[in-house]
Formats: C-alpha cells, structure tokens, sequence
C-alpha cells in the first residue's frame, strides 16, 4: 500500500503534536492535514484516515508548513514534505532529504519541539 506524500494534499490547516500523547498514532515533529477542528478537539488525516486529537495537545497553523523541525531532546529533524526523521547534531540552517530530495530550512531554535 503506497501513502499519498504529504505534497499533494491540500489542508486550509496543519496540525503537530506540542507534546508527547501517549497511544497516539502521531509521529512527533511531524505535520499532518486538518480535517477539522471542533472547541476541544481536531481531526488530522494520519495515514489516510481521520484520527481524532485533544486540541491540547496540537499546535495548528494555517499555512503548509516548510521547514524542517528539530526535536531537540531525541536529536533529530523531520522532514516538512514527507516526515521523513533525519538523526542530527547541530541542526544545519539547510538541509535536503534523503527521501523526497527537497530542501528545507530547519525551524528557528525558538519553535524547535522539545517534548519532556
């Protein structure tokens, strides 16, 4: 079974986990489409499917987001296109995909997840 890359979806709205969920199919760091939001809970498209999620626990935006995040605890970056994890060091300010070739800036220091 082939997943539709993230690239070809469009979404009026992106959603991350903020902080770790646990029994959440969510990968943190990784940036899925909105289906909708209701007052304490949105639906996110996760692996084809609706999975609903605490609002809570999401940080939502209304643009496609394009930089890399950096989850600063487990030292690695995902991929904005295709939530690929890359494991690194010192995030660089570029970096391209080893999975769907594109390049992206890494996420300013001040946004990067750290989840405790």
């Amino acid at each position: 079974m082939t997943t539709q890359p993230l690239d070809t979806l469009s979404a009026e709205r992106w959603a991350r986990l903020r902080e770790e969920l646990r029994r959440c199919e969510l990968r943190r760091g990784a940036w899925y489409p909105v289906l909708s939001v209701a007052p304490d809970e949105a639906v996110l498209v996760v692996r084809r499917r609706g999975v609903i999620i605490p609002l809570a626990y999401l940080e939502i935006t209304h643009t496609r987001p394009d930089r890399w995040t950096f989850l600063a605890r487990e030292r690695y970056a995902v991929c904005p296109n295709c939530a690929e994890r890359v494991a690194v060091g010192q995030p660089p300010a570029r970096m391209r995909c080893g999975k769907c070739r594109g390049v992206f800036e890494m996420e300013p220091a001040a946004e990067a997840v750290v989840t405790a």
